[in-house]
């Protein structure tokens, strides 16, 4: 620190006993605190106070929680952030106001760090480091001209969900990466900037580089604060390839080719900063016009989910400094009903590999590198996540990404790439797909994730990381994903026909219980513990006297129709669901005066994809059934009466 620096500190804490010195340091990035006192550094101030929108968890609907965390978060920054925002006008310094994190991003020498350090409202100040573009590992190779499905595309399935009518119709989908050719024939006509005659960028792109990036090398022919999509690296265009593409001539390359699209550059030649991610995010919760500030945007324009092919690794200056606030970013837009996919990174074959934002987060759907035979790709990242010290399994699914054909910059020009880059949008692109046949699911970012999972092509290898050596793993997560068992998971169809069930069934012997049937046609049967908590066992024999459903649903006509379990100590539990989806059960002193009851044998939903239309207090009706892993999954339905 300089002699200069530390006068300004003496000076400052004679007038701000209150504080200690140890207490102001701390506050400060260490790379601050050893960067050169007379140049400018791009800091980021994080202020202490942090919004709770956790309530949006009980609001039913995209829109409505986009527009409930958009005014929340927004309310609260406007609040929290006064008196550093008078302090800086005081000073007559530029600065930029972020709400998805409540902080301030600025360009500070030594001087008006110390000061900063004082205010109370501030909790730490963050060098702003670099980003950098998750690799891709194969050379750039340039094929043109029109060819057919690709294999990728196939393998998921897609085709014959395509075939099914859903094709990702009437759903958004988000790109932040290093731009997009928006006018490439293979994603132009699904632009939602693009009305077939002429192009309106507001609200569909935004430009986070407003200058040079210090670390990217080469031309950067988008400049800076583009009014229009650009990409300078190719990265980005392969990626929304990879989720919309389709030129209508058989470069059929997409996977929700009915989709819109909309993009955020936050990369300059593969390279930018926390603050250029976090400004997309942000963007993306409530796009807004060019030109325009955050606070104009429109939260229901927020896209339904949202593709992240880049990482940000501690060479770059992420180190767990920044983890917290990129965190709350992706927490932030969870809760308003956005799925946040990113892709793992290229940093495997060992363990422990999935080392950086965005994809160590509990919160962010992460995804690994499959090949066409279904193996794991050897520079697909591993977890567990230990960088955090959790431990968490990651990654949490899987998808083709080696060797994958997409569209790049250029007149009809594609290139084929590998990378957990190419991963990631094939998830984006079957958020889409899901949504596309159940439109109940937009906003419902756990029952997509939980859908996507559960129907997953189950994989396991030798390689043991984390000692899990089961589904789900650290290498691929639930496995490959499965577009079709996916959809027909998720289709409000796949409980019809049904059968209405008016009063309460209870199963009155502990050894008994409700049986389901998974798609691979395996039995389960939930019996209910002493605790409360539901057990499930897979079964292979019925007893005799059991009670069949067949071919159908249960319908359970209104709230007070519910399906009550005994567990071995004779209690009654009544099995629940909240306006989440949540299953639990409540217990039961008086039992329902009218009832249907069964002693001596178990309740079978015998087909797999039907199951029991469960009601929530809001009379909000869920499909539960069964996946082929034994988890029980519910998922919005329509309710029938």
């Amino acid at each position: 620190m300089s002699k200069k620096s530390f006068f300004v500190f003496i000076i400052s804490l004679l007038y701000c006993p209150q504080f200690s010195w140890g207490q102001i340091i701390n506050k400060i990035d260490a790379r601050l605190l050893n960067a050169n006192s007379s140049v400018f550094q791009n800091i980021i101030v994080v202020l202490n106070e942090q919004a709770n929108v956790t309530p949006a968890l009980g609001i039913r609907g995209k829109n409505a929680k986009a527009n409930y965390v958009f005014s929340t978060l927004t309310a609260h920054a406007a609040t929290h952030q006064n008196d550093i925002k008078s302090f800086l006008s005081s000073k007559s310094v530029s600065y930029r106001s972020y709400y998805i994190v409540n902080m301030i991003a600025l360009k500070a020498k030594w001087v008006l760090i110390d000061e900063l350090a004082l205010l109370p409202s501030v909790n730490r100040i963050l060098l702003d480091g670099s980003v950098l573009v998750n690799n891709i590992i194969d050379p750039d190779r340039k094929i043109s001209g029109a060819r057919a499905i690709e294999w990728n595309v196939t393998q998921i399935g897609a085709p014959s969900v395509w075939a099914m009518g859903f094709t990702g119709q009437n759903v958004v989908i988000g790109g932040q990466d290093t731009g997009y050719e928006w006018n490439h024939a293979a994603i132009k006509s699904k632009y939602r900037g693009w009305n077939g005659t002429t192009a309106d960028h507001n609200y569909n792109w935004h430009d986070a580089i407003r200058e040079d990036i210090p670390l990217s090398s080469g031309s950067n022919p988008c400049g800076y604060n583009s009014n229009q999509p650009c990409d300078d690296h190719n990265h980005g265009t392969h990626t929304m390839g990879t989720m919309v593409g389709d030129d209508s001539t058989g470069n059929q390359i997409g996977i929700a080719h009915g989709a819109k699209w909309i993009g955020c550059r936050n990369m300059e030649n593969g390279y930018g900063r926390p603050t250029t991610y976090l400004e997309c995010f942000e963007w993306f919760l409530a796009p807004y016009a060019l030109g325009s500030l955050a606070s104009t945007g429109d939260p229901n324009k927020m896209p339904h989910v949202i593709n992240n092919s880049w990482g940000c690794p501690t060479m770059e200056g992420c180190d767990t400094t920044v983890f917290s606030i990129m965190q709350t970013a992706v927490n932030n837009l969870k809760l308003a009903g956005c799925v946040v996919v990113v892709s793992a990174g290229n940093s495997g074959s060992s363990c422990s590999t999935v080392s950086d934002p965005m994809a160590i987060f509990e919160n962010s759907f992460s995804v690994g590198a499959t090949n066409s035979s279904d193996q794991i790709a050897s520079f697909s990242s591993r977890g567990p996540v230990t960088v955090d010290g959790s431990n968490r399994l990651k990654p949490n699914i899987s998808a083709p990404g080696v060797s994958v054909r997409s569209a790049v910059r250029g007149i009809n020009q594609y290139a084929t790439y590998s990378g957990t880059s190419m991963a990631g949008p094939h998830v984006a692109g079957l958020v889409a797909l899901i949504i596309s046949a159940n439109p109940q699911l937009a906003g419902e970012v756990d029952k997509i994730e939980d859908i996507i999972e559960q129907t997953a092509i189950n994989l396991t290898t030798s390689q043991i990381c984390g000692n899990i050596t089961g589904i789900p793993n650290n290498t691929f997560g639930f496995g490959r994903i499965d577009a079709m068992a996916a959809v027909n998971l998720a289709m409000p169809s796949s409980y019809t026909p049904y059968v209405n069930q008016l009063e309460s069934f209870i199963i009155d012997n502990p050894d008994h219980g409700l049986v389901l049937v998974s798609p691979n046609n395996k039995k389960f049967k939930i019996t209910v513990m002493n605790s409360g908590v539901l057990k499930i066992d897979s079964i292979m024999n019925l007893p005799a006297a059991s009670m069949t459903v067949k071919n159908a649903s249960l319908n359970l006509v209104n709230q007070s129709s519910k399906i009550i379990l005994k567990s071995p100590d004779n209690s009654y539990w009544q099995i629940n669901i909240n306006e989440e989806g949540n299953i639990s059960c409540s217990l039961l002193s008086v039992l329902p005066s009218i009832n249907g009851k069964m002693q001596n044998g178990d309740l079978i939903i015998d087909a797999g994809m039907k199951g029991i239309i469960l009601r929530s207090p809001g009379n909000i009706c869920f499909l539960t059934n069964i996946s082929n892993l034994g988890n029980l999954v519910a998922v919005p339905a329509i309710c029938l009466n």
